[in-house]
């Protein structure tokens, strides 16, 4: 690891045997900051970037980032450049002042917009979960809405006490189901596949599928399907 300021080790290389170790030609001494450090090239300048960048984004001088962690304002400036290497500890304690993950430091933060929370309160949760839905089929909340990845589907699943004449499921892509609470029958063209609590099924949405729940309860399933 890099090494702070007045904490700066030395690395001594000798040469030859132990007649040789008092000759000032025969001994080098090193700043370990002179020697490959933990963070080295692309990582070492990515890392210089991202405190700059972090800095200026809170409108903090050096002065001000130096105050904040207890260091150095020239140590800071010579981080800044990629000239520094600093410590594990100086880097977290770097992220906590300038309010940023860690990881933001090395360049590896997540982009907000990949990550999308679904809060309870915005979804249109079904009145009455037990009543038939449209068609007599089940009935869905989506989880999925307003912004979830293309492609990806995520519902809440009530299922009735009984299959539908006239509601079969067919779509695209797969789905996968889970039982959260109570048990269900799945019944595809040529067989019946019974699941109960804690259980889960995976098929090609293709397949027309019905879905009913075996407990005078009722049920939840969670149904994930992908195009």
């Amino acid at each position: 690891m890099g090494s702070e300021p007045g904490r700066a080790r030395r690395l001594t290389l000798r040469r030859g045997g132990p007649n040789h170790g008092g000759s000032r030609e025969a001994r080098r001494t090193l700043m370990l900051d002179d020697v490959p450090g933990w963070l080295e090239g692309e990582a070492r300048l990515r890392l210089a970037g991202e405190v700059r960048a972090a800095r200026r984004a809170r409108g903090w001088t050096l002065a001000d980032l130096a105050a904040a962690v207890r260091l150095d304002k020239g140590y800071l400036s010579r981080v800044e450049r990629g000239l520094k290497v600093p410590s594990v500890s100086t880097v977290l304690n770097l992220a906590r002042a300038l309010g940023v993950p860690v990881a933001q430091l090395f360049g590896k933060a997540v982009d907000a917009a990949a990550i999308h929370v679904s809060r309870a309160q915005d979804r249109a949760a079904p009145a009455d979960p037990a009543a038939p839905g449209e068609g007599g089929g089940y009935r869905l909340e989506a989880l999925t809405t307003g912004g979830g990845r293309p492609g990806l589907d995520g519902f809440l699943v009530y299922p009735q006490p009984d299959f539908s004449d006239d509601f079969r499921a067919e779509h695209d892509g797969e789905e996968l189901l889970f039982v959260v609470d109570g048990a269900v029958e799945v019944r595809f063209a040529d067989r019946v596949v019974g699941l109960r609590r804690g259980d889960a099924l995976q098929f090609p949405g293709r397949l027309p599928h019905q879905v009913r729940r075996t407990t005078p309860a009722a049920c939840v399933l969670i149904a994930v399907t992908r195009d």
